[in-house]
């Protein structure tokens, strides 16, 4: 069975990832860019996502492997 901690701690990551992700695109976004060009804001925020999940999934594949959790 799939320890809960582990489920928990991956959707909790991935939902800080994307307010994170989406509070620097809307942050550093330029003005005439407000309402348009949506799918290259999809893309970064991608980007921005599955770059930090590259970071912070390495020490929870190592607590699935080794049981600590």
């Amino acid at each position: 069975m799939a320890d809960i901690f582990l489920i928990v701690v991956t959707v909790v990551a991935f939902v800080l990832l994307t307010v994170v992700g989406v509070y620097l695109i809307v942050k550093y976004q330029h003005p005439d860019d407000k309402n348009d060009a949506y799918l290259p804001k999809l893309v970064v925020l991608f980007g921005f996502v599955l770059s930090g999940a590259t970071v912070l999934m390495l020490p929870l594949d190592v607590a699935n492997n080794e049981g600590y959790a």
